[in-house]
């Protein structure tokens, strides 16, 4: 009975240690939504959350590893959200409409806008910013497969430069967002998700003119 207790108190303290850290990254989050990147000081994180400032230097090295962690952890909750929906699109149609809603932020727009504000604002002379271009990769992976599945039947497919037009989507949905939150109202998002679809549906229209031809069978096949 004793070493069964033994047992569940660490247990405990590592879950009560996670949704502390959880804690302290929601609080990042909404202070760099209301004060911005120059604003989300250890003080101000700690105003906003309600807690100690002296609990982020315990459960984080320092408030950039805390920015970091921020992009971490929102970018893998958009992986695990997305990443079944960019599997199963079928046209390049439905991967704008896709792209379209990961840039306004679902599942909860005022993540992905923290996210932006962090890349944005992160120094070229960190060693952490490769860092959080590793953890940004993944979606060029995710858009690339996508696009590999929606051309494989074309003979254009072979012509396409899928990683560089992966990486392009990425880029310009994220700086696309990154511009919504300085101007919400400006219609010229709108206007490129429109010119965007509309460039999709005639991409999709070329891509299925000039089909694949089919694999001749081989000896074994005869």
């Amino acid at each position: 009975m004793k070493c069964a207790r033994l047992e569940v108190m660490p247990t405990r303290r590592r879950q009560s240690s996670a949704d502390t850290r959880q804690r302290i990254i929601d609080a990042t989050i909404e202070t760099l939504n209301s004060e911005g990147m120059t604003g989300a000081t250890a003080r101000s994180i700690a105003r906003t959350g309600d807690f100690n400032q002296a609990l982020i230097y315990y459960h984080f090295d320092s408030l950039e590893d805390l920015f970091f962690e921020v992009v971490n952890d929102v970018n893998q909750r958009r992986l695990d959200y997305f990443g079944p929906r960019l599997e199963e699109v079928e046209t390049l149609t439905e991967l704008i409409e896709v792209a379209v809603e990961l840039q306004s932020g679902t599942p909860k727009p005022s993540d992905s806008a923290a996210v932006a504000l962090v890349v944005a604002g992160w120094s070229p002379a960190s060693p952490l910013g490769p860092k959080v271009l590793a953890k940004l990769r993944p979606w060029d992976d995710a858009i690339a497969a996508a696009v590999r599945r929606i051309t494989a039947g074309s003979a254009l497919a072979d012509m396409l430069p899928i990683e560089d037009m992966a990486h392009t989507i990425s880029a310009l949905f994220l700086g696309l967002q990154l511009m919504s939150r300085l101007d919400p109202d400006d219609p010229t998002n709108a206007r490129i998700y429109e010119a965007l679809t509309e460039s999709a549906e005639v991409a999709t229209r070329l891509l299925a003119a000039f089909p694949r031809p089919p694999t001749p069978p081989t000896p074994q096949d005869l």
